[in-house]
């Protein structure tokens, strides 16, 4: 009765009802269309009172309604919402389900009433709440819902989320507290670092993220016995030759292409981060971002049409009017031009 009344709160959006067990007393001998009041003797008055806040029960009951479609209580699966919790106690003397609909809580118990005897022995295999007791309220509420609408449980709050907080450089104990004062689970990893142990070198995801409240947080931890690596200077190198450097120290490149205007820096590192001007050092396995020029083909200088078109003018050693021709006309003084030069004009 206990474990009914307990769950049936939480079907009543967070108000317990005291137990009861006669709801009326009729006259026996009154007609059934008589005033009520000269044919009820007694009318139970329930007592009830808010316990839990509706947002609060509204949650659990959600999450107890995974238990019976996904967890161990699938054998209480009556075709309509239902929520519920297996339940074993140690040696297995006992085994609970307690559930409920949004009209009706029921709890199974299966022992022995004369003392706390292991059933594991009596059965012949282990029991437990979800394979002994669910079945048993599976058959009961089949019966007992028989006639009741099907009704859905009140949707449980959108969950609330937060900006994670960085605690990488501080203790793991310190970065732990703040965590937890923030709402979140730290999840500790030990990694090789030249850090001093017990140090956070690194958090996923990191901080300034927005999670949801509750999620996990991994935390790496030095455990003081890395060898620290010098980030190399790597601009002017070819991608492939930096790469090469980079895999050589235990370091990881991550490659962004970056547009240039001069094509002998397409290929060519043109920046790095970090820096390597040999003031940082990180551990084995830090990514090294390096950017990496892109030069465009269609990006000339000069005149022509969007697809280009090239006007080729002459000119004397003494001078002269060069004639650019190509989708676009340009005329100018040939100067000190020499016979061997050509001009190029683009239409812009």
């Amino acid at each position: 009765m206990d474990m009914a009344a307990a769950f049936g709160t939480l079907a009543n959006d967070g108000r317990r009802c005291n137990a009861w067990a006669v709801r009326r007393v009729e006259f026996a001998n009154v007609p059934k269309d008589a005033p009520k009041d000269e044919r009820v003797l007694y009318q139970h008055q329930p007592e009830c009172e808010q316990v839990i806040k509706p947002e609060i029960a509204h949650l659990v009951t959600a999450m107890l309604q995974r238990v019976v479609c996904c967890g161990t209580g699938t054998a209480a699966n009556i075709g309509r919402p239902v929520a519920g919790k297996t339940g074993t106690a140690q040696d297995y003397t006992n085994v609970y389900f307690a559930g409920y609909t949004p009209q009706v809580s029921t709890a199974v118990w299966v022992g022995f009433p004369n003392g706390q005897i292991p059933m594991d022995t009596y059965y012949g295999r282990s029991v437990f709440g979800g394979t002994v007791a669910a079945p048993i309220w599976h058959d009961f509420m089949v019966k007992a819902m028989a006639g009741f609408p099907v009704e859905g449980f009140e949707a449980p709050p959108p969950p609330e989320s937060g900006s994670v907080p960085s605690v990488v450089g501080l203790s793991i104990e310190e970065a732990e507290k703040k965590l937890a004062n923030a709402n979140f689970t730290p999840i500790r990893e030990g990694v090789h670092s030249f850090e001093p142990a017990g140090t956070v070198v690194s958090q996923a995801p990191g901080g300034g993220a927005r999670l949801r409240l509750g999620s996990a947080v991994t935390l790496r931890v030095s455990d003081g016995k890395g060898e620290p690596v010098e980030i190399p200077r790597l601009t002017g190198l070819t991608q492939a030759e930096a790469m090469r450097r980079l895999e050589r120290l235990g370091l990881v490149a991550a490659v962004e292409r970056v547009p240039v205007d001069d094509k002998h820096l397409d290929g060519i590192v043109v920046d790095q981060s970090p820096i390597g001007d040999g003031s940082k050092v990180v551990n084995v396995g830090a990514t090294v971002t390096i950017d990496v020029g892109a030069f465009d083909q269609d990006s000339g200088n000069g005149g022509g049409t969007d697809e280009g078109g090239n006007g080729n003018g002459g000119g004397t050693d003494e001078g002269g009017n060069g004639n650019g021709d190509g989708n676009g006309n340009g005329d100018g003084d040939g100067g000190e031009a020499l016979p061997s030069e050509t001009f190029f004009a683009r239409a812009i």
